[in-house]
């Protein structure tokens, strides 16, 4: 397996610059994330336009759940990304199960989520509850902000791993692959990793795919294939393409 920093999947002038403290992609770049948002699907054989439609319909679950945000529309917000999100099934079971105690956490961590400055402080608590790790609680965010939110998971961590960068880029750490697992993943089982990647996603993650959905947003729209309008770039948008994007051409 290619190491994140040094995997030969990208198509020639793929790459990011930095300008006036803002990361700017190549020409080659703004056309990848473009046709990759727009043929999007997840699972990968699910089809772009149903698997989209979910997204759409879940985007609209979720800002139904918070706009009378209580102890049951949390759990049932985290309930539902759980499941769209394909959790490993012992921990879907968990959140749905979760205890009084948890369930009133949950409500404590999105309500954290929704303050501008609480993004660190309630994804920390998410990443901590039963069946949630950073890699949910990063989808949790990316539904509860909607338009500055990102999830982040395997594919899209080395997709900008991986991304020739001047003077900006991510550096999450990784698992590497056992016997047993073929295929690497976040850091995140331990204590101190788990700071290390929530640090890189607050800090690193969200706001270099802020610069690239704001440059993306100027002149480089995309178009929606369920609704089939044309749409301007979120950080969500920017991970999607990236996500699927690696996910058919990337070294795994």
């Amino acid at each position: 397996m290619a190491m994140p920093h040094d995997a030969p999947s990208f198509p020639a002038g793929v790459s990011l610059s930095s300008a006036s403290g803002s990361a700017v992609p190549s020409p080659s770049l703004v056309q990848l994330l473009t046709t990759a948002r727009q043929n999007y699907a997840w699972p990968l054989k699910s089809g772009h336009v149903p698997s989209q439609k979910k997204i759409l319909a879940l985007e609209q679950t979720v800002a139904g759940l918070l706009s009378s945000l209580n102890l049951s529309s949390a759990h049932q917000i985290i309930i539902e990304v759980s499941s769209w999100a394909g959790n490993y099934k012992p921990s879907h079971t968990r959140i749905v199960q979760a205890s009084a105690a948890d369930k009133q956490a949950m409500l404590a961590a999105i309500q954290m989520c929704l303050s501008p400055t609480g993004c660190r402080a309630g994804l920390n608590a998410l990443s901590r509850l039963p069946g949630i790790s950073l890699i949910i609680a990063s989808k949790i965010f990316r539904f509860v902000r909607p338009l500055t939110g990102a999830a982040v998971d395997r594919h899209a961590s080395y997709f900008f791993n991986s991304l020739a960068v001047t003077g900006r880029g991510t550096a999450f750490v990784r698992e590497w692959p056992t016997k047993a697992r073929k295929t690497s993943r976040l850091a995140t089982y331990s204590n101190s990793r788990l700071l290390i990647n929530l640090d890189e996603y607050v800090d690193v993650y969200l706001p270099l795919l802020g610069d690239i959905s704001t440059f993306m947003s100027v002149s480089n729209t995309f178009s929606c294939p369920v609704t089939h309008q044309t749409k301007t770039w979120t950080p969500a948008d920017v991970e999607m393409a990236a996500y699927y994007w690696w996910a058919c051409n990337g070294a795994r």
